[in-house]
């Protein structure tokens, strides 16, 4: 029997299942959080690979039980995507629940919104440094598409993904014709994609389906032709000027977002201050939400000047949370390495330089490094998510992440390029001098 014919039957008897319910693709589609376009493709054929979960979640929609439960799993995996050779390319599902608190992302979820719908951007790069929140704000962005302007969300998580994506093109059916005369609009989102960018097949989606729009969330940008950028930053830090007041600190939302873990951590206790050691956590900790939420774990048995004295001591103290939490969040060296890994060696060399100059500092004061203007280093380096701008007033200031700065001063060696110490060091060392 062929997949084809075992995908008709599959999608008869979920069609036959669905009638005999009363409901209607979309009211099924409702209940199974998944897109209406999904359920017709399911029961049309044109979906030969649904996701066990999808199967379990339809049964249960479906409310089978006993052996019509058990018919019902028996015809889908008998084509079940596989493991190993031969094995069903990327799974795209409805978007992940979202989980756990969102603060602070007001505008960038405004923006990229805009970007999607009144700008009709088609292919977009999230970026930025592992733990800065990425996959959380396209969630809410895919989310807020779908409930309120009616998209279709289809989601390929990392772990699904192929390593060239060319197996990618089963998506064909769920995006040919977006758009239309009907304007449906279809968002695929591949988060954590990395460096695995399949060009031809991108654009080769953009074009079937005219309402197609693709996110993709990645540390760096895929350099796509077509790409739009978006780089997401840490969360604003307050400065040291404001540590003792504590209504303009708990403004910021690094301390809110770090706050609101300590609150449910001990929701008996009383209500956790705005303190100058939890502001010095945040600037500490450069405002990276994973980084803040990891952290604010271990307040259920340190206080926040505790906290702070270790992550002194060993700036990887907590760079993941307890066992009893959950994993991690890949905000910790490890994030840090593996964006330092795909930079091109002389822009690493100019991060190592920067990362000499103490505190915040301007574009000026860092071309003293070079004798040249280094605006487009640092406009490189923004992108990747090691520099950040300095909350600040006055003209635009920057500065190397706390942790970028750990990691080069700890691990130099393997991002050696063989041409002995990076140009710029003796260099740094009178731009320390000079703005000292």
């Amino acid at each position: 029997m062929t997949t084809a014919i075992v995908t008709d039957q599959f999608g008869g008897l979920l069609r036959a299942h669905r009638r005999r319910s009363g409901m209607t693709q979309q009211q099924m589609a409702d209940l199974a959080t998944l897109s209406v376009r999904a359920i017709r493709d399911l029961e049309s054929g044109r979906a030969r690979r649904p996701r066990e979960e999808t199967v379990r979640l339809l049964a249960d929609v479906l409310r089978l039980t006993g052996t019509s439960r058990e018919a019902f799993h028996d015809v889908a995996r008998s084509h079940l995507p596989t493991e190993g050779t031969g094995a069903a390319g990327p799974v795209a599902g409805p978007p992940p629940v979202l989980l756990g608190t969102t603060v602070g992302r007001e505008h960038e979820m405004r923006s990229l919104i805009e970007l999607l719908t009144v700008d009709r951007q088609r292919l977009v790069s999230v970026v930025g440094l592992g733990g800065v929140g990425k996959t959380r704000l396209v969630r809410e962005t895919a989310g807020a598409l779908r409930d309120g302007h009616g998209w279709d969300v289809l989601w390929v998580p990392a772990a699904g993904l192929a390593p060239d994506l060319r197996e990618l093109r089963h998506l064909e059916p769920s995006v040919t014709d977006a758009g239309g005369d009907h304007g449906h609009d279809v968002l695929l989102v591949l988060d954590g994609l990395g460096h695995r960018a399949e060009g031809p097949l991108a654009h080769h989606l953009l074009e079937r389906g005219p309402g197609l729009r693709i996110v993709l969330t990645a540390p760096t940008p895929s350099r796509l032709s077509g790409e739009q950028v978006m780089p997401v930053a840490p969360l604003p830090v307050p400065g040291r000027a404001l540590d003792h007041d504590a209504a303009a600190l708990a403004e910021f939302s690094a301390v809110r977002l770090f706050l609101s873990h300590l609150r449910r951590l001990r929701p008996h206790a009383p209500r956790p201050a705005a303190t100058a050691a939890v502001a010095e956590l945040c600037r500490t900790l450069d405002g990276v939400p994973g980084a803040l939420e990891t952290t604010a774990a271990w307040g259920l048995v340190h206080s926040p000047e505790e906290l702070l004295r270790s992550l002194v001591r060993d700036p990887e103290r907590f760079s993941a949370p307890p066992a009893a939490w959950g994993p991690a969040t890949g905000s910790g060296s490890g994030a840090v390495l593996r964006s330092l890994a795909v930079l091109e060696p002389p822009l690493r060399e100019r991060l190592a330089a920067l990362s000499a100059l103490p505190g915040s500092w301007t574009l000026e004061e860092a071309a003293l490094l070079a004798g040249a203007s280094l605006a487009d280093t640092v406009y490189g380096l923004l992108v990747h998510g090691l520099v950040r701008t300095a909350d600040e007033d006055g003209p635009d200031r920057f500065r190397v992440l706390n942790r970028v700065r750990s990691v080069l001063a700890g691990h130099s060696a393997p991002f050696s390029t063989g041409h002995g110490p990076a140009p710029g060091y003796d260099a740094a060392s009178a731009v320390v001098r000079a703005v000292a």
